[in-house]
């Protein structure tokens, strides 16, 4: 009897996810994890405080965070809450998509592989600036935590110390 109860609530929940081609296959990085990976995707090691501070606030250090409807109709994706009102194409075309400079599908911008995610954001900030980003004023534009302990030698930046933001 419990089993059918738990199969009648969660297969609903995974058809949902199947038809929005939303992968079900996501992770919570560790700032490290993140640090490591926005460099070797030639994110400026300067810049990395900046960045890590937007995806602690935008969606805790989680790649498939899809944002409620947005007071427009529109939906932000992934690690740094990108729109899909003008960054990338939602799942299913919709009268409020207007643009998509990005040129992908958000569904893209959600799951492990952080590449298009990371591409898209350096997009938006090159475009718009820091400001893009609405946590970007109240809780990233000041003194950041240092990320070095990320990059010292036998750190697998897997490991997350308290000293490091978000952890």
């Amino acid at each position: 009897m419990v089993v059918r109860w738990k199969v009648r609530v969660l297969l609903p929940v995974l058809l949902w996810f199947l038809f929005q081609g939303i992968p079900l296959l996501a992770i919570r990085l560790t700032p490290c994890q993140l640090a490591g990976q926005l460099y070797i995707l030639d994110v400026p090691k300067s810049e990395l405080p900046l960045w890590l501070c937007i995806a602690q606030f935008e969606s805790r250090f989680n790649t498939h965070v899809v944002g409620q409807r947005n007071d427009d109709g529109s939906r932000d994706y992934g690690l740094f809450q990108i729109s899909d009102r003008y960054w990338c194409a939602p799942p299913n075309q919709t009268e409020y998509h207007a643009f998509n400079e990005c040129n992908v599908n958000c569904t893209r911008l959600l799951g492990e592989d952080i590449t298009m995610a990371v591409q898209c954001a350096k997009r938006i900030q090159r475009q718009q600036g820091w400001t893009a980003w609405s946590v970007y004023p109240e809780f990233c534009n000041g003194t950041l935590e240092a990320i070095d302990e990320c990059f010292q030698p036998g750190n697998t930046t897997t490991e997350c110390s308290d000293e490091v933001i978000g952890c």
